[in-house]
């Protein structure tokens, strides 16, 4: 184990971050590799020596891209310690505070560090949490800036923030996170000798490892997001308020509301600022005070750092935090039990993995006909299935086998029974096509969308089931108001991490609609751990839960960089139990056939009218250019290309455009809106999961010849 330790005294925190990183770039003295013994004891030496309460210690860590973490940053308020983690010996004393006056560790973000360090040191970690023990509500988390402000004056919240969120792991910012974790901690002491401590002793060891590799999956997905973003915007004004209104032209690269922005003018000056509102397509920025505000043109636009945790993300971390607190057992809950530790009661349990069909309640059984008197026979099994006693279903569905019709028979049926049922997916559009054939089949149901999703970028998505859509953003908040807007309805769709938003606790929206059955639609590119807050906050009500997807097609998000992440259908426990839907409605035969061959295993039969092959043609743009911007590309004589076959023989068709490239993406609909054409048919391979078009065009931008 090596010591680079790096003294420094400074009067006061008054003084702005700016100058900590002035001292931090002196060269570090370098010690002779030690053992940690001789770290506990200089750590000792700067600790107070007030017997009668124990002394918080900052912590910081940086990892590597494997996501492997390299050095740790221990502080006091009057020097920095920074260890290469090569060596384990004697870290018990330091981590994992053994008596009641044994300093602690603290750092924002406590549960990830401490699980973090103990899969990667083995020893068991205690330490507080400075992101909520201040908090009136666990819920509530307090930014490093804020948190920090509202003890100190002069602290620039920006410059703060962007330690953690720049995504920027050097030497400097490491000891610096460390450092103003101990001076915050030393500021709010009483409050944290009172506050409950984060300690590994409070989960069985067995489990820990388990959510130690989880959050290291999350953090190699971290790591590998950009510092910065450039913003792709239509306008930026200043307002009457003193602010200034940014229009934002493309969703994926929107400013979102508490994004730290730096704006640089023609004349290369930068100036900071945070966006303090967002509504459709206009965010509203708000630059620090004290400084020149931006006039004249702008140059660009950039985002710095990583956005906000969602509610998702803080959800999860809020069930972690529980658990390590003591405060819940998540063995408890009956749905992570089974998918991360299953014991051999839950293994031989018949009615977790069994096809054998036993019905919640018998006199149901003869209603059925009705609701499956139109799906073929792999649907009706899956249908019988969901609406028995089996508490878990995972259904493989490949492309076209009706996963949406099977989805809907089965919540036609529960809802014709006034049995509750939430229908998610990973994506607003995935949810949105469920929805729209529960309208086709007149079913009454109601679909929650995010207002920042939905507001001007894709109302006209939404256009056939308007009725049916509650904007996320503009819930009442009254239980009594709420439960007008759902109109009584049984059926309810969103987005998975919906589910995690504060808005549905307050109006109490869960115990209206209680979620005791759950449909995951896109369960294959659903990290398993996104479950985690889920099954945790509905574990008293939730009697059912049923996955459908097709781990054959798109994998979890992120697998690519993080190649240990698992969908469900990954889960080894799980595998070879899942129903299949054999039968595709989708593709002409001829393509079919090739699916099936090529990636089911012959398993996949095709029902079409087209049994030839000219439901394909390749077009071969010979002379088109590549332009690579950024990581995307770009080919113009394909959009031309494109462009013609649009105007001359598929305008007033059914059609859509897909191609992998974000950047031929946008250049596509640019073109065709230019030229009066339809535009909004263009689509990534992601977005364009679920769909369904008559003509389909493929765009690959970009070959590599081998």
């Amino acid at each position: 184990m090596k010591c680079i330790t790096q003294g420094f005294s400074l009067a006061g925190i008054g003084r702005q971050v700016a100058i900590l990183s002035e001292r931090l770039k002196k060269p570090v003295q370098r010690l002779p590799a030690n053992t940690c013994p001789i770290l506990v004891h200089s750590l000792a030496s700067f600790l107070p020596k007030d017997t009668n309460q124990s002394a918080a210690v900052g912590v910081s860590m940086s990892q590597d891209e494997e996501g492997i973490v390299e050095f740790i940053a221990f502080a006091t308020t009057d020097i920095v310690f920074l260890i290469d983690t090569s060596g384990s010996e004697g870290w018990g004393r330091l981590l994992a505070a053994p008596n009641a006056n044994s300093p602690f560790l603290a750092s924002f973000d406590m549960p990830r560090v401490a699980l973090r360090l103990f899969a990667h040191l083995g020893h068991h970690v205690r330490g507080i949490d400075l992101s909520t023990f201040r908090s009136s509500s666990d819920t509530e988390t307090l930014l490093p800036g804020k948190a920090l402000s509202d003890r100190f004056q002069e602290i620039d919240q920006f410059k703060v923030n962007r330690l953690w969120h720049e995504n920027s792991e050097s030497e400097g910012n490491l000891c610096l996170r460390a450092w103003l974790s101990a001076k915050l901690a030393e500021a709010c002491s009483s409050q944290i000798q009172e506050a409950k401590k984060v300690d590994t002793r409070h989960v069985r060891k067995d489990i820990l490892p388990c959510f130690a590799e989880l959050l290291k999956q999350t953090d190699i997905l971290a790591k590998a997001l950009p510092r910065q973003m450039i913003s792709e915007y239509d306008n930026f004004t200043e307002t009457v308020s003193s602010s200034y209104q940014l229009t934002n032209s493309r969703y994926k690269t929107r400013v979102r509301k508490s994004a730290q922005v730096i704006v640089t003018d023609e004349q290369g000056r930068e100036h900071q600022g945070r966006a303090s509102g967002v509504r459709g397509k206009k965010t509203s920025i708000k630059f620090d005070s004290g400084q020149q505000q931006p006039t004249g043109p702008i140059r660009n636009i950039r985002v710095i750092g990583l956005d906000e945790p969602t509610n998702a993300e803080k959800a999860r971390k809020l069930v972690l935090l529980k658990a390590l607190r003591g405060d819940v057992n998540l063995i408890d809950c009956d749905f992570i039990r089974f998918l991360w530790f299953p014991t051999p009661d839950d293994l031989n349990d018949s009615r977790m993995l069994s096809k054998e069909v036993g019905y919640e309640d018998e006199h149901y059984q003869p209603q059925i006909d009705p609701f499956t008197s139109n799906l073929n026979d792999s649907q009706r099994e899956v249908v019988k299935a969901m609406i028995s006693c089996q508490p878990m279903i995972i259904v493989h569905g490949p492309p076209g086998t009706g996963k949406t019709t099977t989805i809907s028979s089965a919540a036609r049926y529960w809802s014709s029974h006034d049995q509750p049922v939430w229908i998610i997916g990973h994506s607003n559009v995935s949810v949105k096509n469920i929805a729209e054939k529960l309208w086709k089949e007149d079913t009454h149901f109601k679909l929650i969308v995010s207002k920042e999703f939905y507001v001007e970028w894709h109302e006209h998505i939404y256009e056939g089931i308007v009725k049916n859509v509650i904007q996320g953003d503009e819930m009442p908040t009254d239980p009594g108001d709420m439960k007008n807007v759902l109109e009584g309805a049984k059926i309810v769709l969103s987005t998975l991490g919906m589910l995690s938003s504060p808005v549905l606790d307050r109006n109490r929206t869960f115990s209206l609609v209680p979620v005791e059955r759950l449909i995951v639609d896109e369960a294959s590119q659903i990290n398993t751990f996104e479950y985690l807050a889920v099954f945790h906050k509905f574990h008293r009500t939730l009697k059912k839960v049923c996955f459908f997807g097709d781990p054959k097609q798109l994998p979890p998000f992120g697998q690519d960089k993080a190649q240990s992440l698992k969908c469900i259908f990954d889960v080894e426990h799980l595998q070879n139990k899942s129903y299949f839907l054999d039968t595709q409605y989708r593709m002409p035969i001829p393509l079919g056939k090739f699916i099936s061959t090529s990636v089911y295993s012959g398993g996949l039969k095709s029902e079409h009218q087209i049994d030839d092959l000219s439901c394909v043609s390749f077009v071969n743009v010979q002379f088109g250019l590549e332009w690579k911007t950024g990581t995307s590309w770009t080919n113009l004589a394909e959009i031309g290309c494109i462009s013609n076959l649009v105007r001359h023989y598929y305008g007033s068709k059914n059609f859509c455009i897909i191609t992998p490239y974000d950047g031929q993406r946008s250049a596509i609909e640019s073109v065709l809106k230019a030229e009066g054409l339809p535009w909004d048919r263009v689509f990534n391979v992601d977005s364009f999961q679920g769909e369904l078009d008559e003509y389909a065009y493929l765009s690959f931008s970009h070959w590599v010849f081998v």
